[in-house]
């Protein structure tokens, strides 16, 4: 396991959006955290009431919105305008380009992360869309149409428990702690599984494998 510790991530502040990044994006660059395999951004982002982000373009990325708190209200260049709230998931396939605008409406902050993932070539420049998905409350499978051989299981773990990992996968902590033998994770930490892991788990996590 190689564990990459929330205080270690890159932070990028002002008034009214932070944003704590466990790769590099943007104004955040580490030689050292480029992304795991076609997993590219984790951006664990909380933005206040009444402030929004400013028209922007993507291309040729799957893009997830996993609300953790608070509220956002989603405009885009595909028509769409649609709200967003904890136990949901927004997914923007980018494809051949879309621009978009988050508001965090409502009167507290939205926590949200943004994860990026890097399609297959066949897939690129295809057409763009916009969905949003109920994810599981308890552990389990979110299913989600990724252009990409990766599989993602999230929610709460509230027990003693074993993640079976066939080959290797991404841990990332939303809330809570996982504790081991000889480790502890919290919230905001990531680790890299390259085999089985039980631990006491009280926490909600993502797993990308």
């Amino acid at each position: 396991m190689k564990i990459r510790p929330a205080s270690t991530r890159g932070v990028i502040a002002n008034s009214w959006i932070s944003s704590r990044r466990t790769f590099s994006n943007n104004a955040y660059f580490n030689n050292e955290y480029m992304g795991w395999g076609n997993l590219r951004v984790i951006n664990d982002d909380v933005q206040q009431p009444g402030n929004m982000v400013p028209s922007h373009e993507h291309k040729n990325f799957d893009i997830l919105g996993y609300m953790v708190a608070g509220e956002l209200e989603h405009w885009d260049s595909t028509g769409v305008r649609n709200r967003a709230a904890p136990g949901q998931v927004q997914h923007m396939w980018c494809g051949s380009s879309i621009w978009h605008t988050e508001a965090s409406i409502g009167s507290v902050p939205a926590r949200y992360l943004q994860i990026w993932i890097i399609p297959k070539d066949e897939f690129r420049n295809t057409e763009p869309y916009y969905e949003v998905i109920d994810r599981p409350e308890n552990f389990a499978k979110l299913n989600i149409d990724i252009k990409q051989d990766l599989q993602i299981q999230c929610g709460w773990i509230r027990e003693i428990k074993t993640l079976n990992i066939q080959n290797k996968a991404y841990l990332y902590v939303v809330e809570g702690n996982v504790k081991g033998s000889d480790f502890e994770l919290n919230e905001g930490d990531g680790a890299v599984l390259t085999g089985d892991l039980t631990a006491n788990f009280n926490a909600h996590i993502i797993l990308f494998e």
